[in-house]
């Protein structure tokens, strides 16, 4: 048995080594913004070497170009955590679509420009759109992922009356994949707002948390909606309006938390809502 444990360590030394010095691979991630027309923002990126799952060390002194359709807007060299930014003007409202690219990978950043009182809808990802939790997710191909029942039409109506987030507990090294479901659903694929650090070194709620009280410090976020009761506290925490996804009706009652059974009940809830999605 010992020679059988030596084997596997012997060929995952390999396979990192083989990742890390031979055929290094870029892990890429870039962080969505929200922002108001006429600010200034700073674009971020990171930049990873991909070895196995979560493992993944910050690349230091690697070149990262910031492009808008065929424009370069700006470059930076990413720290010794990785990271590299570049600050530019937001402009007047809309969606703008950036590209970050190193020499090995290339990922979206999105920057939706926003009036202040544009009423702004929080979505969660898995077992609110997706019908998988966070931990299978990681494990399932994105075309055998499927979606809850009328999700999807429901998004793209709702998109009509408010500005749709994601804000999700998956790993910022999912942020790929992510947006490639979104993609093949015809659905936006950003602005999308994941863990900056690993679920063992931050909740899931304290991970919402932070990046609600970013969108809230600028934005009329109105209301959010997820699957579990810790989205429902950090929705109220955060002074929005809090629906839970239940479908099978098996979640308890929590005070100043709304449960809806399906996507077209959640639409009827949120369009009824006083004073939420008039833009």
């Amino acid at each position: 048995m010992l020679w059988l444990l030596g084997a596997g360590l012997l060929a995952l030394a390999l396979v990192l080594v083989e990742r890390y010095f031979i055929a290094p691979e870029d892990q890429l991630t870039a962080e969505d913004l929200l922002a108001l027309p006429g600010s200034r923002v700073r674009l971020v990126a990171r930049v990873e070497r991909y070895l196995i799952r979560f493992v993944d060390p910050s690349v230091r002194g690697a070149t990262v170009e910031f492009f808008e359709g065929d424009a370069r807007v700006g470059a930076a060299v990413t720290d010794k955590r990785g990271f590299a930014s570049i600050e530019i003007d937001a402009g007047p409202v809309g969606r703008r679509r950036f590209v970050v690219r190193t020499s090995r990978a290339e990922e979206a950043l999105f920057v939706d420009v926003l009036p202040a009182d544009a009423p702004v809808l929080v979505l969660d990802i898995d077992h609110t759109i997706t019908d998988v939790s966070t931990f299978r997710m990681a494990f399932t191909a994105n075309r055998d992922t499927r979606h809850l029942p009328d999700a999807v039409d429901v998004i793209r109506r709702l998109g009509r009356r408010f500005a749709v987030v994601f804000l999700t507990a998956r790993d910022r090294s999912f942020l790929g994949k992510t947006r490639d479901w979104f993609r093949m659903q015809e659905l936006p694929d950003g602005p999308i707002f994941l863990r900056r650090r690993r679920f063992w070194s931050q909740r899931a709620l304290d991970h919402k948390l932070e990046r609600l009280a970013e969108l809230t410090k600028t934005h009329r976020c109105v209301a959010g909606v997820g699957d579990l009761p810790g989205d429902a506290q950090a929705y109220r925490t955060s002074g929005m309006v809090a629906f839970l996804m239940d479908p099978d009706g098996r979640l308890p009652d929590i005070e100043g938390a709304a449960r809806v059974r399906g996507w077209k009940e959640l639409e009827e809830r949120l369009l009824a809502m006083p004073g939420g999605p008039a833009r």
